[in-house]
């Protein structure tokens, strides 16, 4: 990404925070810090609206619907940020009562990302295992995703 790309990041998921701070209740289940988690989940949605030529979502206002981004054809996508080279797909019980049509994981690092895969909502929620604790959620294992050249 270039510098011009990672301000963008920044900034974006740095408003989206602090928005966030003021509407929501916080059903994020990393120990990471927030405001890094929000840039890292922009740098996400950019990298792969890039990849798929994809209009991001540039808003910063409160978002009531879980999709990241939409395809032409008006599927909607989730994409999952982490920055654990070995990670897998999470998504909270939200996502169960209001799943996106897809999901796409990337592993980031401090000048971009790696797109590893998808997976669709039914082969999510029929394989994923739901993993305990103060924020349940579900736990999609990275070897079962579908190589991005697929989708």
């Amino acid at each position: 990404m270039s510098k011009h790309e990672l301000f963008l990041c920044e900034y974006f998921g740095t408003m989206r925070r602090k928005n966030a701070m003021q509407f929501n209740f916080d059903r994020q289940v990393s120990k990471q810090d927030p405001y890094e988690m929000d840039i890292d989940g922009f740098k996400g949605e950019y990298l792969v609206a890039k990849y798929l030529n994809l209009m991001p979502d540039f808003s910063i206002n409160q978002k009531k619907n879980p999709a990241d981004l939409k395809t032409a054809g008006g599927k909607t996508i989730d994409v999952k940020s982490t920055r654990n080279k070995e990670g897998d797909v999470y998504v909270t019980e939200y996502h169960r009562k209001n799943p996106c049509d897809f999901y796409i994981l990337i592993v980031l690092d401090d000048d971009g990302g790696d797109i590893v895969g998808w997976v669709d909502k039914d082969e999510l929620f029929q394989f994923a295992t739901l993993q305990g604790g103060s924020h349940p959620s579900y736990r999609y294992d990275r070897k079962r995703l579908n190589p991005i050249s697929q989708f």
